[in-house]
Parts: C-alpha cells; sequence; structure tokens
C-alpha cells in the first residue's frame, strides 16, 4: 500500500476504526451518498456489520448487523449513480453509489463482493468477481470539459476562502473552503477525501456549539447511531 494510500484510508476511516472493537476491521468501503441529503458520506463493510455516516449534525449513522440482512438489490439510478438497497425482515438501508469514474465503480465492486461473502443474497446480474458490477459512465468531450471547469470553479472558490481567510479581509473562509471542496469532489478522489474531513470537522463545530448553547458538554464527535433505519440516495 502506497503512502498516499495509507493517508488517504486514515483521513477517511481514522474515526470510523475508533469505534472498532479490536477484533473487528474493515473490509471494504465507498464514498456514498445518502437520499434527501447533500452531505458526504461513508458506507463501511466490516465482519459484523455495515456502516453509513454521513458528514451531517441532523442525520444519524445507520449501522446494522450484517446477519440482519438478507438480500440487497442493485439498481442504475441514472447515468452516474447506482442505488444499492439492503433487505432484511426488520432492517432496510438504501445508498447511493457514483459510478463518474472508473475508481469509484470499484470501489463499491468492492463493497458489493464483500456483502455476497457475508451470505446476503445478491441479484443474478450481479458477478461477486467482476471488477465492476456495473460500468462507469463512458466520458466523452462534454465529460472532459466539464472536469475542466469543474477544476477552475473549485480552485478559484478555493483561493477565495484563503483571501477569506486572510487578517486583512474578514469573511467567511472556512464555509467557503468546503464549498470549493464540495465542487472538486465531482471530479477528483483526494477532494472527495478532503470534503468528507472538512465536513466531519464542521459537524464536530456544530455539535460543540450546541453544547455551549444548552450550557452542557457536547457530546461526543461521533454521529448519534440508528440501527436498521430506511434511508435512501442525493
Amino acid at each position: 500500500m502506497s503512502l498516499l494510500t495509507r493517508f488517504r484510508e486514515r483521513l477517511v476511516l481514522g474515526p470510523i476504526r475508533q469505534s472498532l472493537g479490536d477484533d473487528e476491521t474493515v473490509l471494504a468501503w465507498s464514498h456514498a451518498a445518502l437520499p434527501g441529503t447533500r452531505a458526504p458520506g461513508l458506507f463501511v463493510v466490516t465482519e459484523r456489520r455495515c456502516l453509513l455516516q454521513v458528514a451531517s449534525p441532523s442525520v444519524p449513522d445507520v449501522e446494522t448487523p450484517l446477519d440482519r440482512f438478507r438480500v440487497f438489490d442493485l439498481d442504475r439510478r441514472t447515468v452516474s449513480t447506482a442505488q444499492v438497497r439492503l433487505r432484511g425482515d426488520e432492517a432496510e438501508v438504501v445508498a447511493e453509489f457514483s459510478l463518474t469514474s472508473r475508481h469509484r465503480a470499484r470501489a463499491m465492486g468492492r463493497v458489493l463482493s464483500q456483502l455476497a461473502r457475508a451470505d446476503i443474497g445478491a441479484p443474478d446480474s450481479f458477478d461477486p468477481s467482476a471488477t465492476s458490477p456495473l460500468p462507469p459512465v463512458v466520458r466523452g468531450v462534454r465529460d472532459h470539459a466539464r472536469r475542466v471547469w469543474v477544476t477552475v470553479l473549485g480552485a478559484l472558490v478555493l483561493t477565495v476562502s484563503l483571501l477569506f481567510a486572510s487578517p486583512f479581509v474578514p469573511g467567511p473562509g472556512a464555509l467557503t473552503a468546503v464549498a470549493g471542496l464540495a465542487i472538486l469532489a465531482r471530479e477528483y478522489e483526494w477532494a472527495r477525501d478532503v470534503h468528507l474531513w472538512a465536513a466531519r470537522q464542521a459537524d464536530r463545530f456544530v455539535s460543540w456549539v450546541r453544547g455551549r448553547r444548552r450550557g452542557v458538554e457536547p457530546a461526543a464527535p461521533d454521529h448519534e447511531r440508528a440501527e436498521g433505519q430506511v434511508v435512501a440516495g442525493p
């Protein structure tokens, strides 16, 4: 594993690994989205459970033991996204994954392959040996032009955030930086990772402010966790 990969996983999975037991490890993970929210999220599979975490103080984590699921469905909702629905007798979890790049399609494939290995029934069309269960978007001239515009706009917003962070120019520098990362995250994996990390820090800050207003100690930085609740994609 390269130094960059280790740093990336530490940045993204650090809070998740701190919450795991000593005999539990992360088997597969992918960035994912929750329906009705625009905050970045993460879908993690371990030996015992799956965890859907969204970096938003208003959305609790969804943590469910794998043995509560019987099957999962795979549905390509749009050209660029796929929806995965895990179902059991008393549990249902839905998340959406991006297919805008080969890297993102493969990350979703690793997650689904781990679910299949946990004896969760897969659709007939799913091949766990395939690198990508669904092919990524075929990028044309328009997509490459979009990448250029995303790069220019995201870099511009980040530059403005640095200006706002200057002691000579007061302004919401941190919020502008998060917005710039959100733009770049549409195309770049490193920006997706940093955006998730930044959103988590903003989540912790909001929780801290709410705790101060109530005159009590703020709760632990980890989100409140729900089990087996129904969720959906962006």
